[in-house]
């Protein structure tokens, strides 16, 4: 991927919902 690494900010910490599926959704609280 042709990314610019200054870019590389908040979109790119929510792009690793790749890890997310062993850690729990801690942004997305279940009821």
């Amino acid at each position: 991927m042709a990314v610019p690494k200054r870019k590389k900010s908040r979109s790119n910490t929510r792009h690793r919902r790749s890890q997310w599926k062993a850690q729990p959704p801690d942004l997305i609280p279940s009821p």
